[in-house]
């Protein structure tokens, strides 16, 4: 099964060097890495394609810049000055790009994040099975010890999240306060990018893996991505192995942007409608098949 690595980057070049130095240490290297390039400058795009031209791997690097704005923006910022948040609409971009290229697994990361050596490994190990299902790994953070928070957290510690062999999430409240799907260090196969992309259709009229609704302002997407899993009968689970996390760089997070208020109520509001949406025209059984 062929395997994709996917990056957004959005005025995150200056990291790309450990980026990509972490990617070409990986003890299973993906098949290609797309760069999703989000309105580049042109010296940002010049540092990453000289990057790129060093490699000593076989792994192949697609450079895909991206200036375009989607006609449907669900959540637009109301922060003065700030830029539309369009990472999910690039990962749409750039996994529609990973399917025709054939790949059947897709992990994704993000343009801060540094990969550590067994994270495709690891994520391949999960993706492999005959059930669609989506893996989680690790959040490494300097403020935790280079440790993942979640591993402190004292609601997550009873489940024991990145114990030995991953976890089974079954906990949908897990899933509704953000506390699971993080894309930052997340997979699919291409069984549940299909299902994800199936209901998105049925229910928004959009052939989609991360939904528009959340395009404008940063935040929910990839929760709301996870509790689709329950409408789509996909499997969540952790991958736990050595070296399998992503290590985050450390950098400002201003609070009108990052908060949980911020993006929580959107997700909430979201996540009623869809409850509504599907209790009005349910899923029957046709939907499950290929």
């Amino acid at each position: 099964m062929k395997t994709a690595l996917l990056i957004p980057i959005h005025k995150q070049s200056e990291y790309f060097l450990d980026i990509y130095n972490g990617i070409e240490s990986q003890t299973e290297s993906p098949d290609s890495v797309y760069l999703l390039l989000d309105r580049p400058t042109k010296e940002e795009y010049k540092h990453i394609s000289d990057i790129c031209k060093s490699k000593t791997s076989s792994t192949k690097y697609n450079i895909m810049v991206m200036n375009d704005v989607p006609e449907y923006v669900g959540k637009p910022t109301n922060i003065p000055g700030e830029s539309l948040f369009l990472t999910g609409y690039r990962r749409n971009t750039g996994i529609d790009k990973a399917i025709e290229d054939g790949h059947e697994i897709f992990v994704f990361i993000d343009g801060d994040c540094i990969p550590e050596k067994n994270l495709i490994a690891s994520h391949k190990k999960s993706c492999s099975v005959n059930l669609p299902i989506l893996a989680c790994g690790r959040r490494k953070e300097s403020r935790f010890d280079w440790k993942d928070q979640r591993d402190s957290d004292p609601d997550l510690k009873p489940i024991n999240l990145f114990k030995d062999g991953g976890t089974i999430i079954y906990n949908v409240e897990f899933l509704k306060r953000s506390a699971i799907v993080w894309t930052c260090n997340v997979s699919l196969n291409l069984r549940a990018v299909k299902l994800l992309k199936k209901l998105n259709k049925k229910y928004y009229g959009r052939d989609e893996l991360f939904n528009s609704e959340f395009l404008g302002s940063w935040g929910g997407e990839d929760s709301f991505l996870g509790l689709q899993t329950v409408f789509c009968k996909i499997m969540v689970a952790s991958i736990s192995g050595a070296d399998s996390g992503i290590r985050h760089i450390d950098h400002p997070r201003p609070n009108k942007k990052y908060s949980y208020d911020v993006f929580q109520k959107t997700l909430e509001t979201q996540v009623e409608l869809l409850e509504y949406m599907f209790k009005k025209d349910p899923i029957d059984l046709e939907f499950f098949v290929d």
